[in-house]
């Protein structure tokens, strides 16, 4: 069965290149094809299933090596990467498979299966949102690498995003991988080689659904080109990232090179020809807490000192114009000290502070330890040289501030991996629609790797789905403003490979976008109808072969 073995690798390898640090996206239009053969092929199920492994172990292996460079102990992160994420491709094939067998397309069976299990992975094992209401839901989840991203650069293909989300890119590029393994493996050679198994679907079958595959991708072209050509945005405030270049090992520190880093960088904003209006400060980069006492509560003596000292530094800190700092929350409730991954809008004038939000999807064992309570020894799995454990968040924040026209504008905040979150960031759409959205990173963990340009990548979608631009403002880059169909308008360099390790002040004025998007409000609406689809696939085809048998 060698030819299940290279048809697995080949289909690893290609999918690999379709994303960064290649970006041939092309290439995610194809890179399952070769994979499919294991869902067609003849042989037993644990080689079958034992090449899919080995696949996905090269492409988990592949995609995420920029993990380990963080820090020693990530080596333990990549590794888990590499072995778990390959479970959820045997999840695809089995599904794929079983539907095959039953006469349904690998056109129709792949877009079905793989959306289903990249929105399982995108919430696995505690961020399924029905656990919201038993009290159990975690944020969690790896939302990277979906096929959907390999187009991210294709901007009429993508726009469908605002109607379906992710998924619907993913869908719609996995059926034409489907079609193309219908047609290959359909092929009188490998009949004759008798490497693919009896059944499938007929040609007849074929011929219907390749003619609503075109019809798919031709409409949603149509839609995509109608969409980019709608562009008539008012002119927003005028917004400035800062990107310095802080290592996470000098960041850990907390010392004055984070400091002078980001003030001076703040600093030569405001002196800026076209001055900014709101100036932001990526993830954690201003070094002093920002602490609080929840009403009614009485903290210890060390911590109201602590609190009143903070406080006190920030006070004095007059950042000339409304300025979001990236920085950590410490509030004191229920008789302890809770830390918070956080945001906090500061203000010129007497009203210094104003709202905060607090990261909701936090990191496993970078921002939290899992069962760390209950199995200590976990902890030293943690890149951090001293504790920290965040709390998550609870409330979607919307920042307001005006500018010197005197409009009033407000915006929704992303935090690190947020973006990544496609239901985190509707939510600011949804309901009370902000003007525009932010994400504030620190990627200096990653050391110019690719992750900073597949970061950017993912990033492009949500200023789709939800039809409102991101300013990222990210400690070693990539710093940007994305418009809301995509497009990256501002960048420290020409390049996005010249952008990342270089100190920036990213300053644009904002497109404000008033159109409605379908995504915001029916959310993963998608999702549900594919999976509701495929049970009722597997149900009635099981029956008719139940009844044909009989």
């Amino acid at each position: 069965m060698g030819y299940w073995w290279l048809g697995s690798l080949a289909g690893a390898v290609l999918l690999w290149l379709a994303y960064f640090p290649w970006g041939i996206g092309w290439l995610g239009f194809v890179g399952w094809v070769p994979w499919l053969v294991l869902a067609v092929g003849r042989g037993s199920g644990w080689q079958r299933y034992g090449a899919c492994y080995v696949g996905g172990v090269v492409f988990s292996g592949l995609a995420t090596q920029w993990v380990r460079v963080a820090h020693p102990l990530m080596y333990w992160a990549w590794l888990g990467f590499a072995v778990v994420l390959p479970v959820f491709w045997v999840g695809v094939l089995a599904g794929v498979r079983g539907l095959w067998r039953r006469g349904v397309p690998l056109a129709v069976g792949l877009p079905v299966v793989l959306v289903v299990w990249d929105y399982i992975r995108m919430h696995f094992p505690t961020g399924f949102p029905f656990l919201e209401a038993l009290g159990l839901r975690q944020r969690i989840g790896f939302g990277w690498y979906f096929l959907g991203y390999t187009q991210q650069d294709f901007l009429g293909f993508i726009q469908v995003a605002d109607v379906g989300g992710i998924y619907a890119v993913t869908a719609l590029v996995a059926a034409v991988n489907g079609l193309a393994a219908d047609w290959v493996y359909r092929g009188g050679w490998w009949r004759r080689q008798g490497l693919v198994e009896a059944g499938g679907p007929s040609v007849r079958c074929l011929r219907y659904v390749s003619a609503g595959v075109v019809a798919a991708v031709a409409g949603n072209l149509v839609y995509g080109y109608y969409r980019l050509g709608e562009a008539e945005w008012e002119a927003g405030p005028r917004v400035a990232a800062l990107q310095g270049v802080i290592p996470q090992e000098e960041k850990n520190e907390r010392g004055e090179t984070l400091v002078r880093s980001y003030r001076r960088l703040h600093e030569a904003a405001l002196l800026q020809e076209a001055r900014p209006e709101l100036i932001l400060w990526p993830e954690t980069c201003c070094p002093v807490d920002y602490c609080e006492v929840a009403a009614g509560e009485q903290p210890s003596a060390d911590f109201a000192l602590y609190a009143q000292r903070s406080r006190e530094v920030l006070r004095r800190f007059d950042p000339g114009v409304p300025t979001l700092l990236g920085l950590n929350a410490l509030v004191w409730e229920g008789g302890r000290e809770w830390k918070y991954n956080s945001a906090l809008l500061l203000r010129p004038g007497a009203e210094r502070f104003g709202p905060r939000y607090d990261k909701m999807h936090l990191v496993p064992f970078g921002e939290y330890i899992p069962f760390g309570e209950s199995l200590p020894f976990l902890r030293r799995f943690s890149p951090y040289p001293y504790e920290y454990s965040c709390r998550a968040g609870e409330q979607w924040t919307r920042f307001r501030f005006t500018d010197r026209q005197g409009r009033s504008w407000s915006f929704g905040c992303l935090i690190c991996y947020e973006d990544t979150d496609p239901d985190l960031a509707r939510q600011y759409v949804a309901e009370e629609p902000v003007d525009f959205l932010v994400n504030i990173s620190n990627d200096g963990w990653f050391r110019c790797t690719e992750e900073h340009e597949e970061h950017l990548a993912i990033c492009r979608f949500r200023a789709i789905e939800c039809r409102r631009s991101v300013v990222r403002a990210v400690n070693m880059g990539i710093s940007a403003v994305i418009d809301p169909q995509g497009r990256v308008i501002a960048l420290p360099a020409a390049q996005w490979e010249q952008s990342k390790g270089v100190e920036a002040i990213v300053s644009a004025v904002v497109p404000v976008d008033r159109r409605a998007a379908l995504y915001p409000q029916v959310g993963d609406s998608l999702v549900a109808v594919l999976a509701g689809g495929w049970l009722a696939a597997v149900v009635v085809l099981r029956r008719r072969g139940e009844e044909a048998d009989a």
